[in-house]
């Protein structure tokens, strides 16, 4: 009991709530009920300045609600200011609103005494009290279940959004090599991924695991493959290959064409051509 409460339940925004809130069902709930001793207010009004016995029981009903809420405000206003500076356990929680009933209960029973001044005043204010308590504990639990609901459903999608971030930075970490059905056949951080070649209506893709260098096959073709990996430092230099331009360490030409050497054994050197010479180049001219 000792435990704070959640600080969602003191919030603005739910202060206001159930300012507003209670009051309104208060008020019905009187009106079509009438639970207070009341009955004798239409007819003492009237006799004054003929006002209807209906029509003064809902401006006495009205008058209770708005008697409530400002009991409510100012008690939550304290209330707000308290909490800034203290901590407000489930105890002392269930205390301060039997306060504000209580606050709210003497003054119902001092309206009552003006109808029913043949019963004593402890007794008035015992079955008062009781029947507030009783008013204000439906519409007090409905505010707590959506208070409650409201909370669950902001930390769901507090959640959601980590998952998305989380799923953000997988899919920028990772590169994933689909098949030719759009399924997922390989998923290798983007630091192990080496290079993508060609093999007919496959592709062999070699990459790092546990600082040895692997290959497997995957079944789709390699223009696919550069299409789903556009805009990743995985670029196309060759028809037949792709391959990683961080892991690039030397740069070179012979006889036979220009190169690109990952100094890696059993990774051979991958050729450039002249239709993708521009994406190296590109790559050249942006390294840091």
């Amino acid at each position: 009991m000792l435990k704070p409460i959640p600080s969602f339940i003191y919030s603005r925004a739910n202060q206001i709530f159930m300012i507003l809130f209670v009051p309104l069902f208060a008020l019905i709930f009187i009106s079509i009920y009438r639970p207070f001793d009341f009955d004798r207010v239409g007819d003492i009004i009237n006799a004054h300045i003929g006002i209807s016995h209906e029509s003064m029981m809902m401006l006495t009903a009205l008058i209770m609600a708005v008697s409530g809420m400002a009991i409510g405000a100012l008690s939550r206003t304290i209330m707000g200011a308290y909490t800034k500076r203290h901590t407000l356990s489930y105890l002392g929680y269930i205390v301060w609103i039997l306060g504000e009933i209580g606050v709210m209960a003497t003054l119902f029973t001092l309206f009552t005494l003006f109808t029913n001044i043949a019963k004593p005043m402890p007794e008035l204010f015992r079955s008062t009290f009781t029947k507030t308590v009783l008013i204000v504990f439906i519409p007090y639990t409905i505010s707590y279940i959506y208070f409650i609901l409201k909370d669950k459903i902001n930390e769901l999608k507090t959640l959601r959004k980590q998952i998305d971030q989380d799923e953000t930075v997988l899919q920028k970490a990772y590169i994933q090599i689909l098949d030719e059905k759009n399924e997922m056949r390989l998923s290798i951080r983007r630091e192990n991924l080496l290079l993508i070649e060609s093999a007919d209506n496959y592709v062999c893709v070699y990459y790092l695991n546990g600082g040895k260098t692997k290959k497997s096959m995957v079944r789709n073709t390699i223009g696919r493959i550069a299409e789903h990996l556009q805009g990743t430092r995985i670029v196309r230099c060759h028809r037949s290959y792709m391959i990683n331009l961080d892991h690039a360490q030397i740069l070179h030409r012979d006889k036979e064409g220009v190169f690109i050497e990952l100094g890696l054994d059993g990774v051979p050197d991958i050729p450039i051509s002249k239709t993708y010479a521009d994406n190296v180049r590109e790559w050249l001219v942006n390294r840091d």
